[in-house]
């Protein structure tokens, strides 16, 4: 990651600048891996949402989307020949990369993107999709569990960072007791132990918000992936506290277990314009008008009346999901209408070509692949799977390495 962590957006819904500072502000960070960062236990992911296929007589180029999307081009500069790229951030900035045919920048929001066209000519050719790797999530795996009981009223996830405003959580869940005369059943998942000196000053002011955390908040630091589906199912709702991050992987999994939103009306007013924080307006959850606990704590008190009546997930599964970010990209990359036999937009899973190919060159289904059933080629961490997935596909599509593949066990520490 590089850049000027934009401190200021954190607990401040009005920013007093002109649009184009503020769009530069949020574009001076930026979570990608670069290159000059790698070392021998660097985390660099590609996600290939469809492979490159050869079938009678036709060869099409596939697609993956990276943080380190320059780190893999410099590792496999041939990669081009076979796959079209799409970085990301990891945030709300456009990513910075160079080498990547088009940019996953969350929204669609066109002031934004004719600013970033004019404010950087150089890369004004990058196609701007409207997605990020958050859309990605398997919306038949993160849904909701059978025979579930609602039984915690507000679920929250968040690392213990100055960005997730957690402690704006907790001061709510104490203005509720007081002025609601009810202590709420809640949960936090944190995803890690406060081991540093900035998650240590996290928790203090939960601590400080709550005094004995446990009357009012119950903490789980780890939790098995497997397991949040039937979490999200079991909440009436899932809070979202911050103002200013990423697109945010918490409401596409709540939305999609069927788990309704609320999430302050100002979170990333800037980067979205008018696309929505998540889809169904006020059958998808429910938004905080004012950034404030209290705020928070009367629109928690209004979704726990009303949350049996959303449909957040009929909703997702109308919008976002593996199947919709799949046509999505592929409908945007100029390559696939020209290229693809049978191409149909909106309908990819549908291309009998893509699915004959996909069982001759990978022996399994398009949907198969897509949502990760016996597949090995969908998600790789580079550095671990040292080369052997680059080394199958240039041999499959007759590749000439312009150059020695990268030896990962000889990167510094």
């Amino acid at each position: 990651m590089k850049g000027k962590y934009p401190y200021d957006y954190f607990k401040n819904p009005v920013i007093h600048k002109p649009i184009g500072e503020i769009y530069a502000d949020i574009d001076a960070f930026s979570m990608e891996v670069f290159p000059d960062e790698v070392k021998k236990n660097t985390r660099v992911d590609m996600m290939i949402i469809l492979p490159p296929l050869n079938y009678d007589g036709i060869v099409t180029k596939g697609i993956f989307l990276s943080q380190g999307t320059d780190y893999i081009y410099e590792c496999y500069p041939d990669i081009g020949q076979i796959f079209h790229s799409c970085a990301f951030s990891m945030w709300s900035s456009y990513p910075w990369s160079k080498s990547a045919d088009a940019y996953c920048v969350c929204y669609d929001n066109p002031k934004r993107e004719a600013w970033f066209k004019k404010t950087n000519p150089d890369r004004a050719d990058k196609i701007l999709l409207p997605v990020q790797d958050a859309d990605f999530t398997n919306e038949y795996f993160m849904a909701p569990t059978f025979n579930t009981p609602k039984e915690i009223d507000v679920f929250c996830i968040g690392r213990l960072s100055e960005l997730k405003n957690l402690n704006i959580f907790a001061h709510a869940l104490k203005v509720y007791h007081k002025k609601y005369g009810k202590k709420l059943k809640a949960t936090l998942i944190t995803g890690g132990e406060p081991n540093d000196a900035l998650s240590k000053k996290e928790m203090q002011l939960i601590e400080e918000e709550l005094g004995t955390v446990e009357d009012y908040l119950r903490i789980m630091h780890h939790v098995n992936h497997g397991d949040l589906p039937r979490y999200y199912t079991s909440s009436k709702l899932c809070v979202l506290p911050s103002l200013f991050e990423g697109k945010n992987r918490v409401i596409q999994e709540a939305a999609s277990c069927n788990t309704g939103i609320v999430a302050f009306r100002d979170f990333n007013k800037y980067s979205r314009n008018e696309h929505p924080i998540f889809w169904g307006g006020d059958e998808g959850g429910f938004l905080v008008p004012e950034f404030s606990a209290e705020s928070l704590c009367d629109t928690i008190h209004w979704g726990l009346m009303n949350y049996e009546y959303l449909k957040p997930r009929k909703h997702y599964l109308m919008n976002t999901g593996r199947k919709n970010l799949i046509n999505k990209i592929v409908d945007m990359i100029p390559y696939y209408k020209e290229n693809l036999p049978g191409y149909v937009p909106n309908k990819i899973q549908e291309n009998l070509w893509v699915d004959l190919a996909m069982q001759d060159n990978y022996q399994l289904s398009f949907m198969d692949f897509l949502y990760g059933k016996n597949c090995a080629i969908q998600h790789i961490t580079l550095l671990e799977n040292k080369n052997s997935l680059m080394q199958f596909f240039y041999s499959r599509f007759g590749i000439e390495k312009s150059k020695p593949f990268v030896e990962f066990d000889k990167l510094p520490e």
